[in-house]
C-alpha cells in the first residue's frame, strides 16, 4: 500500500509539476475552480498535491496554498450548485432520456439527497467524479444552498486538507 501511495504521488507531482512552474498559484486556483465547477478530467489532485510538494520546497507560502485551494474548491462548487438548481431538475426530466435518466432515477437522487445531502456531499469531495458534480447534483436534487455550503465547505478543506497539507508534511521529510 505504501509503495503504490508513493508511486502514485510521484507520477501526479510529475504530471502537474509544468503546469505550477508555468502558472504558479494562478494555475492551481483556475484548475481547482474548474474541476469542481464540472470539469470531470481536470487534474485536481495533481495540482494540489504539486502545489503543497512545491510550498514545502519553499515555492510557495503552504498557507497560501491551502487557502487559495478551498477558495477555488468551494466557489466553483456553488456555481455548479446554482447551475444545477437553475437547470438541473427541469433539464434532467425533459433531456435525460438521451442520457439514459429516467424520471425514476431523478427521485431517488432526491430521496438520497433528503435523507443523507450532507454525508454525499462531505465524503463525495474525495470521490471522482462526485467531486467534480456535486453541485449540480445538490442543486437539482433541490438540496438547500445552506447545507450544500457548509458541507462542501466542511468537505473541501478535509479534501484540500490532505491532498495539499499532505504533500507538504511528506515533502518536508525529503531532503532537497
Amino acid at each position: 500500500m505504501g509503495h503504490w501511495f508513493l508511486t502514485t504521488l510521484a507520477h501526479l507531482i510529475h504530471a502537474a509539476t509544468p503546469v505550477m512552474h508555468r502558472y504558479g498559484l494562478w494555475g492551481l486556483v483556475v484548475l481547482l475552480f474548474v474541476e469542481n465547477l464540472g470539469v470531470i478530467f481536470a487534474p485536481g489532485e495533481a495540482v494540489v498535491v504539486t502545489a503543497g510538494f512545491l510550498a514545502a520546497k519553499g515555492a510557495f507560502g503552504i498557507g497560501t496554498v491551502l487557502a487559495l485551494a478551498l477558495i477555488a474548491c468551494v466557489s466553483g462548487g456553488y456555481i455548479a450548485y446554482g447551475l444545477g438548481v437553475r437547470y438541473g431538475h427541469k433539464g434532467l426530466l425533459r433531456y435525460g432520456k438521451y442520457v439514459g435518466v429516467k424520471p425514476l432515477m431523478v427521485d431517488r437522487v432526491h430521496e438520497l439527497f433528503r435523507s443523507y445531502g450532507a454525508v454525499v456531499v462531505l465524503v463525495g469531495r474525495f470521490i471522482v467524479p462526485l467531486r467534480q458534480l456535486q453541485g449540480y447534483i445538490a442543486g437539482s436534487a433541490e438540496m438547500g444552498f445552506r447545507p450544500f455550503a457548509l458541507w462542501s465547505a466542511i468537505g473541501g478543506a478535509l479534501w484540500v486538507g490532505t491532498w495539499g497539507g499532505g504533500a507538504w508534511w511528506l515533502a518536508q521529510s525529503i531532503p532537497g
